[in-house]
């Protein structure tokens, strides 16, 4: 009778799944705790999870196959690698297609900066309106989430799974001898009929499945996002979880079908393989993230130090009625002036000055009232935090349009509560916004109750969103009778030259506002309605995104002094460690 293997390698074995699963358990409940850290926010840590569970579960039961072997039923090897595998694997790779769905989309947010009109927010809502959520989802619409859309393909996928898995086990007889559509039964002792239950074209399956997101998917991921180089090191994790996953199958197959791997397969069995392949992307997937946090602590740390070393500096400068000798700090002007230095030693020590300085909210707003595009570009592009730049942008045109009133006192309030409804619907809402901005919950609740009735209007205005053709969202602003006018597709749209283009952003600015002409304009909307929400962004950016953009603006310019310090005759010059 068969017994399980509990020798010093059995043992040895469950002692490493053991202490594997409460270190996994250990850095998921620190990410979980950690969940609204920017870097760990943008992460999609539920299906990040799920897929990790799953995984973590096959890699178990495979790493103890030495000792389960002998009385683990090749039935229940079978259904485990048909199932958990390959919906693990494809769980893993769609929470990996998070880092290509944040680059792409945060890619608008470097235009919609740039604009003091609003006309490609206007256009976000409009497409956003057309369809229903299920909608998006199924047609592939800009407004739908691309990862959602895939987890929706792995469930049908899933499902496609499960009814050839039954097919495959309830017809082949080497599973069950009574029964079947096919004669494959398994020869030979008991042990060698269990080692050969695990060869066939019946594994083929779920081999299939994880030769395609580990051999064909994952690849393809990194190479249309060759071009992105984020601060996350997300790109990079995903890179080192490519390489970790790839030798999996092809050792599997080694140890089931070479006889050279006999030796091995006595102390680690084949299924092993993905153990340790699956151990190591766990460890990559989860470290990097933690090692995020830390880095962001530290970066946090450091701001808030060389705030306080400015303030400081300012304090002794007021006392003493004396400038700062090598880099000084303007809060009218926001400019920043360096002393030319002879020797490296004291040009870095104007650097470190200097970056000091430029830590601070003055320096940070400065460049937002100055030229935020930089800013803007390394945050949606790099930090993938442009929602939070490009809020700051739009809060300050909506501001300054509130100053510069061009109709009635009433007519003026109700446009710019129609404005302000656009920037909560794009940047705000937990409903409609793509990419909320991170605030607290209750300065969350307070806008909600503001304009969250107003925004269910304004974006569902059937107007504008009754049309039944998601590309041409713009149909239904004219009369059907107007042959004149034509705007089926985007073609069309874009031939009608930017003068047409400005004068539909208009029409469409007209119906929005019409939906809202009778709705009461609360109490509480006034010129300072975004302004809590305003000072936690600009203290997010300033802790989080500004250091980043600081230290890679210096580094940058430092390596080209340094270059030039080194040849002879050139005049070496200090350079501004500005934006």
């Amino acid at each position: 009778m068969a017994t399980v293997m509990l020798d010093r390698l059995g043992w040895a074995y469950i002692g490493i799944v053991i202490g594997w699963t409460v270190a996994l358990t250990g850095g998921m409940l620190f990410l979980y705790k950690h969940r609204q850290v920017p870097c760990v926010r943008i992460r999609r840590l539920p299906i990040l999870f799920v897929g990790v569970i799953l995984l973590h579960v096959y890699g178990s039961i495979c790493l103890v196959g030495y000792i389960l072997v002998p009385v683990f039923p090749c039935a229940a090897e079978f259904w485990v690698m048909s199932i958990y595998l390959p919906f693990g694997m494809a769980m893993f790779q769609a929470a990996n297609s998070q880092f290509l769905y944040i680059a792409s989309r945060q890619k608008q947010y470097v235009h919609l900066g740039a604009l003091s009109d609003h006309g490609s927010l206007r256009q976000e809502q409009v497409q956003l309106s057309s369809q229903s959520r299920w909608g998006r989802l199924f047609r592939g619409t800009d407004g739908a989430n691309k990862v959602d859309r895939m987890l929706v393909y792995i469930g049908l996928g899933l499902v496609v799974q499960v009814l050839l898995t039954f097919l495959i086990f309830f017809g082949s007889r080497k599973f069950h001898p009574g029964y079947g559509l096919w004669d494959l039964t398994v020869e030979g002792t008991s042990m060698e009929a269990r080692m050969n239950c695990s060869k066939g074209w019946e594994w083929w399956l779920s081999i299939v499945w994880q030769f395609y997101w580990v051999w064909i998917y994952a690849p393809y991921q990194l190479w249309i996002s060759r071009s992105i180089r984020d601060v996350h090191g997300w790109r990079l994790q995903t890179i080192c979880c490519c390489l970790a996953g790839l030798p999996a199958t092809p050792l599997w197959l080694t140890g089931l079908y070479a006889p050279q791997m006999a030796p091995v397969n006595a102390k680690f069995v084949p299924p092993s393989w993905f153990s340790a392949c699956i151990a190591l992307m766990e460890i990559i997937t989860i470290g990097f993230p933690i090692a995020q946090v830390f880095k962001s602590r530290t970066l946090r740390q450091e701001t808030l130090d060389a705030i306080a070393s400015w303030e400081k500096r300012q304090q002794v400068h007021n006392e003493s009625d004396s400038t700062i000798v090598g880099s000084t700090h303007s809060s009218k002007t926001g400019t920043y002036t360096a002393q030319s230095t002879e020797t490296n030693s004291t040009w870095r020590k104007s650097m470190d000055s200097q970056k000091s300085d430029m830590f601070t909210m003055a320096a940070l707003e400065n460049a937002l009232r100055t030229n935020p595009t930089p800013l803007l570009q390394f945050a949606a592009l790099k930090d993938f935090s442009g929602e939070n730049v490009s809020f700051l942008t739009h809060l300050a045109d909506w501001r300054r349009a509130w100053f510069s009133p061009k109709a009635s006192t009433a007519e003026h309030r109700h446009r710019q509560f129609v404005a302000a409804v656009r920037v909560y619907v794009h940047f705000v809402s937990l409903e409609f916004a793509e990419f909320p901005i991170n605030i607290s919950s209750r300065e969350m609740k307070n806008l909600h109750q503001i304009f969250e009735s107003a925004a269910a209007l304004l974006v569902r205005n059937k107007s504008v969103s009754s049309s039944s053709d998601s590309a041409t969202p713009f149909d239904n602003i004219y009369d059907d009778s107007d042959s004149t006018v034509e705007l089926r597709s985007g073609a069309n749209l874009h031939a009608l030259g930017r003068a047409n283009l400005e004068s539909v952003s208009q029409m469409i600015e007209l119906v929005q506002e019409e939906a809202l002409v009778d709705v009461p304009i609360p109490e509480a909307f006034t010129e300072t309605v975004f302004g809590p929400a305003e000072n936690e962004i600009k203290y997010l950016i300033l802790t989080n995104t500004w250091p980043k953009f600081v230290n890679a603006g210096c580094d940058m310019r430092e390596q080209i002094v340094e270059k030039e310090a080194q040849t002879p005759g050139w005049l070496r010059k200090t350079v501004l460690c500005s934006a």
